[in-house]
């Protein structure tokens, strides 16, 4: 190949290679919009493979000054730029490559778009140096210097992309010293000897003062129990609802399990620990010799700190016989647990689930076991006080949970015959201090008492405290002069589209609170002129409901603000008028009614809950078999003017009881924001006259003038809808 073709080439690879950055730069700018098809992502998998092409072809640039004087100039120019080439082309390739491969979901976004701008930064570097040292024949110094800027940004894009693939900080935490950990003994509080240590070693790297990923912090505790913005960080007594370790339990590959992957995981041992701790209480001040045999905490903190002997509970001794397997298969249902407290001993333990499916006959049945049953768990179960006769059939009983059941002490003299109980808890029932003060005294082996929300006056139990001094009574919450502020209330709907008898349900786990309301959507609740809940909330159509709580000697809440969808009515058959965007057809006309609500748009994923609409105005007709009586109609669209999808300009209804003799019956024009925005799902209620219809059509027609801020204004506005609801 003589010289000019070997030109002519390397002209046409030079405007390849132009055309490839601008596509790139394409790509970034507008990812947002760009849905690629399977193959395309098919060759992102390719881009752990190429990546290693320019980096190696990236060092090896600065090493060829090295052979400048034995090879000579022209030998050297020619050596050089032929590197360079291959360099900014597969910079570039790799690149694009990286882009197909974002496309997937589980990527942490703040890392992801660091990598991003790193790769382009070194694609353009490279092409940039070629362009200088080709065309404009710089010298071979600062050819030099270009080449080990490259290599420069390609350790940062290197950096970046070991972020996301093991962690982030992933090279910085070989040089970060572990910090050293006391092992703990029997008189070690738990959470600070062991759990804390699992806690800072395996999570704060990820969730501390400088990095507070999920805006959750725990570089200390009091952060740790404010929780993140998906909630508590645990649930005392219920690991299945404990956040961190429903991550844990996440596949590896799953992008919300925790610790991430590449980062230094969870042990089993680690998992086991933490588990026995949530089911526990989570007690922040709990000593290790404090909890049952039954959990082996002590052999757990003991190998995880491989200190054998040091911690060891002595086992304890039992003055009856292990249960029989038949007895034990005998008494267990899928409502109620029996197994042993430990492996090594005969006591068992017993608890309940699913108060609804709690039957009498199934508590009777344990007299198979009752000389080995040391616990019962009846909390929030139906018991009633004259069930309490039945527990007397347990001699060695030791500990029992009758929370929030529905006893009112009537009958609590009933357990003065379990002589061994050392835990009682009787918190959230309606029990007084007259009947439980002489079980007290019956029973000499009592630890601990737990009665907060019971109603039991704060004077009765000082004054218990000093009559029975070597039992711990567990009151909950005890007001001080300082106020502090209460927990907001707690939603019961897990639905937000609500049927004609469906109503708004709030509910607080202290005893005595109001909760006021507002349906007002110009109004804020406040403890004074707003409506307090007295039961459910029933809303007319759709409505933004907001709740506050309040109670004596507590500063307010926060405001909660949810927003509910009413319909009375639900359309037989939706037809299209006009046609959706191919782009965003979601399932059809039948995403007008199928009451799933409108979603983000997760990148890779299809969103089939909006239908769009952009070269034509959104046109439905709804039809019902048998005319019904509509009060109004409730449009549910989405706004997102940094995308361009607007509220409708104007919505008309027509109605009537065939498709070709509809009259117009409503018009309404939704508000137009005075400023750019981003997600923001909206709906409008529109009042309908009086009439009985089998047919009703909607028109939301698009807006044709952008306001100013519209930087977009080649292509037209765009409408999303979600739901059309009938009240």
């Amino acid at each position: 190949m003589n010289k000019e073709q070997l030109s002519s080439w390397y002209s046409i690879l030079l405007s390849g290679l132009i055309f490839l950055h601008a596509l790139l730069l394409f790509l970034l700018f507008w990812q947002d919009q760009v849905n690629l098809p399977w193959a395309f992502q098919l060759f992102g998998r390719f881009h752990p493979l190429i990546l290693h092409l320019p980096i190696g072809l990236g060092v090896l640039l600065p090493f060829v000054h090295l052979l400048r004087r034995p090879l000579g100039e022209h030998a050297f120019y020619l050596s050089f730029r032929f590197v360079l080439y291959l360099t900014a082309f597969s910079a570039a390739i790799t690149a694009l490559f990286g882009f197909f491969l974002s496309q997937e979901s589980g990527f942490e976004p703040e890392l992801l778009v660091f990598h991003q701008w790193a790769g382009l930064a070194v694609a353009w570097m490279y092409l940039l140096l070629l362009i200088l040292f080709d065309r404009l024949l710089v010298n071979p110094f600062q050819a030099f210097i270009g080449s080990m800027l490259g290599v420069l940004l390609l350790s940062l894009a290197g950096h970046g992309g070991a972020n996301i693939t093991h962690g982030e900080n992933y090279l910085m935490e070989l040089w970060q010293p572990e910090k050293e950990v006391k092992a703990p003994t029997g008189e070690s509080v738990l959470f600070e000897g062991a759990i804390q240590p699992i806690l800072e070693k395996k999570c704060v790297s990820c969730h501390n003062d400088q990095k507070t990923k999920g805006q959750l912090n725990m570089s200390s505790v009091a952060k740790m129990l404010q929780g993140g913005k998906h909630g508590d960080l645990w649930k005392a007594g219920d690991v299945s609802k404990s956040l961190f370790l429903q991550r844990a339990h996440l596949p590896l590959e799953h992008k919300e399990h925790m610790p991430p992957k590449g980062k230094s995981q969870l042990t089993p041992d680690e998992i086991l620990l933490l588990e026995a701790w949530v089911k526990e209480g989570a007690s922040l001040d709990k000593k290790i010799k404090a909890y049952p045999p039954a959990l082996q905490i002590s052999k757990l903190v003991a190998r995880l700190f491989a200190i054998p002997a040091s911690i060891e509970i002595p086992k304890r001794e039992y003055p009856f016989s292990a249960a029989s397997e038949s007895d034990l298969q005998a008494v267990n249902s899928p409502f109620c647990s029996v197994y042993p407290m430990s492996s090594d001993a005969p006591a068992l333990q017993a608890d309940f689930y699913v108060a609804k499916r709690f039957e009498l006959k199934t508590l009777e049945n344990l007299s198979k076991v009752a000389d080995q049953l040391v616990g019962i768990n009846l909390a929030k179960m139906p018991i009633k006080d004259e069930n309490l006769s039945l527990l007397a059939q347990f001699p060695n009983l030791e500990k029992l949970n009758l929370n929030f059941t529905e006893i009112s002490g009537a009958n609590l003299k009933a357990l003065m015959s379990n002589k061994k109980l050392v835990s009682l808890s009787l918190s959230g029932t309606k029990i007084t201090a007259n009947q439980l003060q002489p079980l007290i005294v019956q029973l000499p082996l009592l630890k601990e008492v737990f009665i907060w929300n019971t109603g039991i006056a704060s004077e009765q139990i000082a004054s218990w405290k000093k009559t029975f001094p070597k039992i711990r009574w567990e009151e909950g919450f005890v007001p001080s002069d300082e106020k502090l502020m209460i927990n907001p209330p707690i939603l019961v709907n897990e639905n937000f589209f609500l049927g004609p008898q469906d109503k708004v349900v709030f509910k607080h786990t202290i005893q005595g609170t109001s909760i006021h309301y507002t349906l007002d959507k110009e109004k804020e609740p406040d403890s004074l002129g707003t409506l307090i809940t007295q039961g459910p909330i029933d809303i007319p159509a759709f409505t933004v409901v907001k709740t506050l709580a309040t109670k004596p000697g507590w500063l307010a809440s926060k405001v909660v603000k949810n927003t509910f969808y009413k319909y009375h009515f639900v359309p037989d058959s939706v037809y299209l008028l006009t046609q959706a965007e191919a782009k965003w057809q979601a399932k059809g006309a039948s995403t007008l009614k199928d009451l799933i609500q409108g979603k983000r748009d997760t990148r890779g994923l299809a969103n089939d809950t909006w239908i769009g609409f952009q070269q034509q105005d959104a046109d439905a007709l709804f039809e019902f078999k048998q005319a019904k009586a509509v009060k109004g109609m409730t449009v549910s669209y989405l706004r997102k003017q940094d995308s361009n999808i607007f509220s409708p300009l104007e919505i008309e209804i027509w109605a009537g009881n065939s498709a070709k003799t509809l009259k117009k019956v409503a018009s309404v024009k939704p508000e137009q924001p005075a400023e750019n925005g981003g997600y923001s799902p909206q709906a409008i209620n529109i009042p309908l006259p009086s009439g009985n219809f089998t047919h009703y059509r909607m028109l939301a027609k698009r807006i044709k003038r952008f306001p100013a801020y519209v930087k977009d204004k080649a292509n037209p506005a765009i409408i999303k809808l979600d739901e059309v609801l009938f009240y």
